[in-house]
């Protein structure tokens, strides 16, 4: 018998091993998530996330504790709303540092709470986040559908100040789709509405649009006196994002009306801005547009090295438009350098990638780069195809299109807060199910020990 029972409990201790080697993440994960909090009201949630949003461009560690806090305690206290305000602030700040997938996972989980209390402002509010991160991808298409989904819940609701944020976003898709009148209309149609609510901080982008249209169109002179009011009212109210922004236009402003010195200055301000709040997008912006300043002063040593900085950080952002963009600045330097073979390589590159995400207004800068490389190159053929090609694109873009967003489809977010909803229930079973094979195991122990004592008498 004792033999027999040493068999059983070697038995006993393997299945142990198995179980508890499969789920000891999952025990230490239990535990940490119940650590003791202090509880606090929902009020009190409400709060922090307030405060989250104000420190949003200020202090963004600081808002993502504020957010970290709200979550636990609205999660302790059953608090669907306050659970789904802190998790789309949590997929704001990740926005922000460029963090798109998991800034996208933020999103779908606070709607999935949202949709649980038939919070329709929440849906929208992430939708329009969402349509962002696919705006910053180039996935223009899908940026517009989320888009107008914002859009049509804030007409619903009548809330100028909503639609007036879903016309800037709806206007930066037209933009970078090279229809310049058209986002030039909805960014007017967003500072007007923001003038009839007495809301001066939020008409800061679309002055900020605004500018960047006029200097696209060149209007230096209207470009400058906006971003001269975008940089008076940032201070005014202390947003250093804005302010960033205004420096960096600015900058841009200068360069093309060849005051480099002065562009440098303002680029160096920006530049500093940036990086104090790690707004990881505005600073590879800005090192593009410095590196711009040295090929004009034909330093091209460190205009390419600022390029290639620039680059490695849209390439870890997965920022496309950027990357297409940086790759364009690239084989203009190499033009400049008289490398044509060399600069027509990363004119490809940039195409490629434009014609992939749709960014017309980068492939149409590509094609006429093509003309004036193959040209150089005195290969007139091929300059005359993508003269060709120019030609029709640009044609094209003077056409009044109306471009209709794709049918409003269901999205299933229910579908995808299931499954994580399934995992957290598997794990939940199979802590229990470890927890019953330790009290097992420990019976086994005494049963064995005692029945050693019973032979040894």
């Amino acid at each position: 018998m004792i033999k027999n029972s040493k068999t059983y409990l070697f038995f006993l201790q393997y299945l142990f091993l198995i179980l508890f080697s499969g789920y000891s993440g999952i025990l230490g994960q239990e535990f940490e998530s119940t650590k003791v909090l202090i509880p606090i009201s929902n009020e009190q949630i409400d709060s922090l996330n307030k405060a989250c949003v104000d420190y949003y461009y200020n202090d963004r560690e600081l808002a993502l504790q504020l957010a970290t806090k709200a979550l636990k305690n609205a999660e302790l206290n059953n608090y669907i709303k306050g659970k789904g305000t802190a998790l789309n602030n949590l997929g704001n700040i990740r926005l922000f540092k460029g963090e798109y997938d998991d800034a996208l996972n933020k999103y779908l989980n606070a709607i999935a709470s949202f949709s649980h209390i038939d919070f329709s402002k929440g849906i929208a509010d992430c939708s329009n986040n969402m349509g962002l991160i696919y705006d910053y991808q180039g996935e223009y298409d899908s940026a517009l559908v989320y888009f107008q989904k914002s859009l049509n819940f804030e007409i619903q609701q009548n809330n100028n100040e909503g639609i007036a944020a879903s016309y800037v976003n709806i206007a930066s898709v037209y933009y970078y789709l090279g229809k310049y009148d058209k986002s030039l209309d909805y960014f007017k149609q967003s500072a007007d509405i923001y003038d009839e609510i007495d809301e001066p901080e939020e008409k800061i982008s679309c002055l900020l649009n605004i500018g960047a249209i006029y200097e696209k169109q060149g209007e230096y002179a209207k470009a400058i006196s906006n971003n001269l009011e975008v940089i008076s009212l940032s201070r005014k109210f202390e947003n250093k994002h804005e302010l960033g922004n205004g420096y960096n236009n600015l900058g841009s402003n200068y360069i093309h009306l060849n005051e480099l010195n002065i562009a440098l200055d303002y680029l160096n301000e920006a530049l500093i801005l940036r990086d104090d709040i790690d707004d990881k997008t505005g600073i590879s912006s800005t090192l593009k547009l410095i590196g711009l300043v040295y090929k004009k002063q034909n330093q091209y040593d460190r205009a390419i090295d600022l390029y290639f900085q620039s680059l490695k950080i849209s390439e870890e952002l997965e920022d496309q438009r950027s990357i297409s963009e940086t790759f364009t600045l690239i084989g203009e330097l190499l033009m400049e350098k008289e490398n044509f073979s060399s600069a027509i390589e990363y004119f490809k590159q940039s195409l490629d990638i434009a014609t992939v995400i749709g960014a017309r207004a980068e492939i149409l800068d590509n094609y006429k780069k093509m003309v004036l490389a193959y040209g150089s190159m005195k290969q007139f053929d091929s300059a005359s195809i993508y003269l060709d090609l120019f030609a029709i694109l640009k044609d094209s873009l003077k056409l009044k299109q109306n471009i209709k967003p794709k049918s409003n489809t269901t999205i299933e977010y229910e579908s995808a807060i299931s499954k994580q909803q399934k995992k957290l229930k598997f794990y939940r079973h199979a802590l229990i199910f470890a927890s019953i094979a330790v009290f097992i195991l420990i019976l086994a122990i005494f049963f064995v020990k005692g029945r050693k004592q019973n032979s040894a008498d």
